[in-house]
């Protein structure tokens, strides 16, 4: 069996992106996490200043905290890929006056989910043919582009971070060469992650308009979703072209994977446009990978719904770091 080595409780709970704040208080082993707030990352210059205006208002403050961050870690301590925030893991131990902590990736936490999300927390888009104990990835656009897996062994699991999103990425189809000069202007390099995020919306919005001779307004991701939602044509083929080069990446990320579990989009941006995905289209895309057509066939691929799973898959490593390999010094940081 697993050894039951668990942060103490209460445990602080935080889902750090390069926009939002998400935190939560898991009271007791076992329970869910109870929502705290949610404040804006550009909000504070610090964590330590932007945790601490939450938890100064608690009557029990946390013992422990395990921190999922939008960005790469170093031992200890972390950078926010898309905003200013440092973390030095026993620094804020001490400022926040906690006893133990653990700092994430934001995707390590969602593919840590992955082990407690259930039926009703997913929609499928792919059914593919699934192996129960294969490799699972989920992957996600939102301020940025992020990807991890859970590898099973035996009764543990093994969270795998990645940086997929700095992949370099070109056109693969005459429809995508069409738009690509558009979709690449200004950039110095075209990434995963520079076409596949929020922006990314604005971004295929703006080629969209060019290809088709109309005017670029001034407009925000929210703004494509909603007006795409609406029918607007642009908007609507803006989507259209985001869901296809979506499907294709995460069928060739899975490739890499071998994800033979199963892939999940997460993030705030796929279930918001997931109205406008069509299954058969998006099958074609992320399954049509010559000559291996036969093994991609295999891949599911999944839409997660569920409210809150990065900090889910937090409180899931809280109560048992051991079960995802999490236990080790070199990871868990002290006052």
């Amino acid at each position: 069996m697993i050894p039951a080595v668990a942060l103490p409780c209460p445990v602080l709970i935080a889902d750090i992106g390069g926009t939002n704040c998400r935190l939560s208080l898991l009271a007791e082993h076992g329970a869910a996490p109870e929502a705290l707030a949610r404040i804006s990352t550009g909000a504070f210059p610090t964590p330590e200043q932007a945790l601490e205006s939450v938890l100064s208002t608690l009557h029990t403050r946390p013992r422990s905290a395990v921190l999922a961050v939008a960005g790469p870690l170093y031992g200890h301590s972390a950078q926010l890929t898309n905003a200013g925030w440092y973390f030095d893991g026993p620094k804020l131990a001490q400022a926040l006056r906690l006893e133990q902590g653990l700092l994430v990736n934001d995707f390590e936490a969602l593919a840590a989910a992955l082990a407690v999300l259930g039926a009703e927390d997913v929609v499928t888009l792919v059914p593919g043919q699934p192996e129960a104990t294969g490799p699972r990835l989920v992957l996600g656009p939102g301020t940025g582009f992020g990807a991890a897996a859970l590898l099973r062994r035996g009764e543990a699991s093994v969270l795998v971070p990645t940086e997929c999103g700095h992949i370099g990425i070109g056109p693969e189809d005459p429809a995508e060469v069409k738009l690509w000069p558009a979709l690449s202007e200004g950039l110095p390099r075209v990434t995963i992650e520079a076409l596949l995020r929020g922006d990314g919306l604005v971004r295929f919005h703006r080629a969209v308009a060019q290809q088709s001779g109309l005017a670029e307004p001034d407009i925000s991701a929210a703004d494509v979703t909603t007006l795409a939602l609406d029918g607007n044509p642009a908007a609507l083929m803006a989507v259209i072209c985001f869901w296809r080069l979506l499907a294709r990446v995460a069928g060739d990320l899975a490739l890499a994977l071998k994800a033979t579990g199963g892939v999940y989009l997460a993030g705030g941006i796929a279930p918001r446009i997931l109205p406008l995905a069509d299954k058969a289209t998006l099958q074609a895309v992320f399954s049509s990978k010559p000559p291996v057509e036969d093994l991609a066939a295999r891949f599911a691929l999944h839409v997660i719904t569920a409210e809150a799973a990065a900090e889910r898959g937090a409180a899931a490593i809280a109560c048992e770091p051991a079960r995802f390999g999490l236990d080790d010094p070199a990871r868990l940081w002290f006052a």
